[in-house]
């Protein structure tokens, strides 16, 4: 059945059915606090979430990469210095093949660190490389529950919740040219 929803910009035909896709290769456990990030127009990232149920939960850092087109996981082994094992964190894409995450909740009540990781597929998915955005100055600080979004040349970080309080802050990370600061 097709329906329209109308706006002021625009008639959208949408379709109001949906179903749950065969996927092969190397499937990812069930999770919960991840991310799946969108990196090609046929290829999305999940780094990280907890696998287990409520109160037996294991924190995950571990990066696979959907193929949208072939249905298909694979999980990649990537280099450098990947971010730890965490869940709650945000990421979002930057350039073709490129993302960064920031930030999450590692277990047990402790936060990530506040480092920037950047997650770098450009030269395949083969030579996929984590590593540490150097940023100079002061962080929006270890968070979980944020949300971050890249409108180049800049990184938004919004909200969260610090470990002892929720926040509705804003912090703006311009990547033009280096050093980076918030």
């Amino acid at each position: 059945m097709d329906s329209k929803v109308d706006n002021a910009s625009a008639d959208v035909p949408m379709d109001e059915t949906s179903e749950e896709l065969e996927v092969f290769g190397d499937i990812p456990m069930a999770r919960f606090g991840h991310t799946v990030t969108l990196v090609s127009n046929s290829k999305a990232v999940l780094f990280g979430g907890a696998t287990g149920d409520t109160g037996k939960y294991i924190m995950t850092g571990d990066t696979f990469l959907f193929n949208i087109l072939s249905k298909s996981w694979s999980k990649l082994t990537v280099k450098g210095v990947p971010p730890s094992p965490r869940a709650a964190h945000h990421s979002t894409n930057v350039e073709q093949m490129q993302m960064v995450v920031y930030g999450g909740a590692t277990g047990g009540g402790s936060l990530a660190s506040d480092d920037l990781f950047l997650l770098d597929m450009r030269n395949g998915e083969e030579e996929a490389t984590w590593m540490i955005v150097p940023v100079v100055g002061s962080t929006p600080g270890r968070r979980y529950g944020h949300t971050i979004i890249f409108a180049k040349p800049h990184l938004l970080v919004f909200g969260g919740n610090t470990g002892s309080e929720p926040v509705n802050d804003v912090w703006c990370l311009s990547v033009e040219k280096a050093p980076f600061s918030w």
